[in-house]
């Protein structure tokens, strides 16, 4: 039936010069969302009776099967963890960048991080300019004084 229609959607020429009826976007949305809401419910339905029809045994294995999944699933996590802190440590990278990556991808994170980092030096050069004796200080020796002393603090 739905093969018919689609044949003899595509059989007839559409006319040239009239527009096309506009579709509803909104209404297209809520036909979309309710069917999504009755495939979710009867989902659960089904769930429910699939619960209701298994043996006190079963359901206990079922909630011991979940629980080593997320036993080992926080397992996994917390070594993802150590691994982040450990690296840290030894390259010298915020922890906060390595958190969210992969523990095996950890080490080509890191020397790329230290390939990206500009050195910074470790003093600010020194302002200094040879004055005549005698001679008083030019506003710019002065400010020149002035920032060398507030940066060597």
């Amino acid at each position: 039936m739905a093969d018919e229609q689609v044949q003899e959607a595509q059989a007839q020429p559409e006319p040239q010069g009239e527009e096309k009826p506009r579709t509803d976007w909104k209404a297209e949305a809520r036909k979309w969302e309710n069917l999504a809401k009755k495939g979710k419910a009867a989902e659960e339905e089904l769930a429910k009776l699939k619960e209701a029809q298994m043996t006190e045994q079963e359901k206990a294995n079922a909630r011991a099967e979940k629980a080593e999944q997320e036993l080992a699933a926080i397992k996994a996590e917390q070594e993802r963890l150590t691994a982040a802190r450990e690296w840290s440590a030894r390259e010298a990278v915020p922890l906060d960048l390595l958190e969210f990556i992969a523990a095996d991808k950890m080490e080509d994170f890191c020397k790329a991080y230290k390939a990206s980092q500009v050195p910074i030096p470790s003093a600010a050069p020194a302002f200094t300019r040879i004055v005549k004796e005698g001679a008083k200080p030019s506003t710019r020796d002065v400010f020149a004084q002035f920032a060398e002393k507030q940066l060597n603090r």
